[in-house]
């Protein structure tokens, strides 16, 4: 698989994602634009959450 190979496939994972996940990301980005917790503990929130719905599906 080429450089080129790799990066369409990488889009293609984050369109899906945020196809997918639309109402959990932007939640996690308007935490980020207003909470008072640090961008990692936001992230990796979102993170857990997303691996649960994940779970769930």
């Amino acid at each position: 698989m080429t450089r080129a190979d790799l990066e369409i496939n990488q889009q293609d994972m984050w369109r899906i994602l945020v196809f997918e996940q639309r109402t959990a990301l932007t939640l996690a980005v308007e935490m980020l634009l207003r909470c008072q917790l640090s961008p990692e503990q936001i992230l990796t929130k979102t993170a857990m959450a997303l691996e649960g719905s994940h779970h769930d599906s």
